[in-house]
């Protein structure tokens, strides 16, 4: 097929009629003018006075050898993930089927099989010397496939034949999720099932389609109540070999494989998946544990002191629960965030609040459904937590000699709502200074920390240190200064 246009223009030479008039030798002749232009199947030129006509035509060969509709192939009978050199040629039928040179064309190549990914070209092809070669490749195509070159409207083709590939190997395709929640215990964020893909290739690496594979599993607890399961156990190999089943999860906690078996010409040919981790199972009442950030907050007077409670759970086999577990609190004292959700590390936060009702000793109670250890029983478990609510009010620190030679000791207490005297709270400090007296011990200051649990002692903070007289002999004094996080103060001295 060939595209044609026709440029028609008409440039009168005006030197030449100039000189026919006679005209002045001094005038200057104009300079010829050229235009040419190229799309697709078609090309005009204008070139000063001459009017051209070009028709485009795609095939093979050029002047009285031309066929046109062709396209020129090294081989038409490819093997499976053959390759062969296509060429075509760009001519003027309108000047005796001439190569097109000079100027830029661009031809296009396509087929069925390049357009499904089962066959490689590159595509389009630019020639400034009438001649478009490219290299066709057999990607996983066959039986035929019909190649088409295009340049504007003119076309041209060939048909190739290609043997169909023939399975070599099966190979395993990296996994998207390699660890599931077992049986019942899956979510949409975890689920119970993963999918697990292969593909069937042959020698050169492509994919083949049609081929029969078989699939079986390798590794799981052979006591668990309910096995782990294939989607199915047959499927046969799509477009570009992909062949793909299902892992369902089983009760138990586990590591399996998939196992991918095909026939080939030289006998069975077998692959495993990377592994798939089962794991995770409901919360154990032995595994299920509940912390606070501080445990003596300074919260005796203040409405809204948070203090962060954490929750961490496993399962019989010390694996961290992986989601899909909501953990329930109460409180008696203050107020407490009711739920949050396990996260993959299995554990999850929430705030407990100072507020009514006052308790100095409030206990949060973190339940949720599990098993109990001791009797396999899936039913309510729970953890409690107990704060000790302290303040910064009125501290009262009184120093005297510990039971130790050359020990002193500070008693330290700070007031209750009910006005009784308690332990003082978290990020209180105790300090000790010394005038003519050395002391001893490693650290002048100790600080509370309400990290590190409730008090044993609730009324009051204790704490010693060791310090004598620097000169043997000559009295000295040792001084020692409490302040709360409120900024309260209160002191002792004591001589020694």
């Amino acid at each position: 097929m060939s595209g044609k246009i026709i440029a028609r223009a008409t440039a009168l030479t005006l030197t030449a009629l100039l000189a026919a008039c006679g005209g002045d030798s001094g005038s200057s002749s104009l300079a010829d003018t050229g235009t040419s232009s190229s799309s697709g199947g078609t090309t005009s030129t204008n070139a000063g006075d001459t009017t051209q006509e070009v028709t485009v035509g795609l095939g093979t060969g050029s002047g009285d050898s031309f066929v046109e509709g062709q396209i020129e192939s090294d081989i038409t009978s490819l093997a499976a993930g053959g390759q062969t050199k296509l060429r075509v040629y760009v001519v003027n039928k309108s000047d005796g089927n001439s190569l097109i040179t000079g100027s830029d064309s661009e031809v296009r190549f396509s087929s069925t099989c390049i357009s499904l990914n089962t066959a490689i070209i590159n595509s389009p092809i630019t020639t400034s010397d009438g001649i478009a070669e490219t290299t066709y490749t057999a990607a996983g195509c066959s039986p035929t496939d019909l190649i088409e070159a295009t340049y504007g409207s003119a076309t041209a083709s060939v048909k190739l034949n290609i043997a169909a590939p023939s399975a070599d190997r099966i190979v395993s395709v990296p996994l998207t999720t390699n660890s599931i929640a077992p049986s019942g215990s899956g979510s949409t964020s975890r689920p119970s099932e993963a999918r697990v893909t292969f593909n069937v290739v042959d020698q050169n690496g492509d994919g083949v389609k049609g081929v029969d594979v078989s699939f079986s599993l390798s590794g799981d607890d052979p006591n668990a109540t309910t096995p782990v399961t294939l989607g199915t156990n047959k499927a046969v190999s799509s477009t570009g070999g992909e062949v793909s089943t299902l892992v369902v999860a089983g009760s138990s906690s586990t590591v399996v494989r998939v196992i991918a078996s095909i026939e080939t010409d030289s006998g069975t040919r077998n692959t495993e998946s990377q592994p798939i981790a089962i794991n995770s199972l409901i919360p154990v009442d032995t595994g299920f544990t509940i912390s606070a950030d501080n445990f003596i907050p300074d919260a005796q007077f203040t409405a809204g002191v948070p203090v962060s409670l954490s929750v961490y759970a496993t399962d019989k086999n010390g694996q961290n629960i992986r989601g899909n577990t909501i953990v329930n609190f109460t409180t008696d004292g203050g107020s407490v965030i009711p739920e949050c959700t396990l996260d993959d590390q299995g554990t999850c936060t929430v705030q407990w609040r100072s507020q009514a009702p006052w308790l100095t000793k409030p206990t949060i109670t973190a339940s949720t459904i599990g098993e109990k250890k001791s009797t396999g029983e899936v039913a309510t478990i729970s953890q409690n937590l107990t704060l000790f609510v302290s303040s910064s009010r009125d501290p009262i620190v009184s120093l005297n000699p510990g039971p130790e030679a050359n020990q002193y000791c500070a008693n330290a207490s700070v007031a209750a709502q009910d006005g009784s005297r308690i332990y003082p709270a978290d990020g209180t400090t105790i300090s000790f200074s010394g005038d003519g007296v050395t002391i001893l011990s490693a650290k002048s200051t100790l600080e509370i920390k309400g990290a590190n649990g409730t008090p044993s002692n609730e009324s009051a903070f204790q704490g010693c240190i060791f310090a004598k007289q620097e000169v043997s002999g000559t009295p000295g004094s040792l001084n020692v200064t409490v302040t709360t996080p409120g900024g309260e103060i209160a002191e002792d001295i004591i001589d020694i």
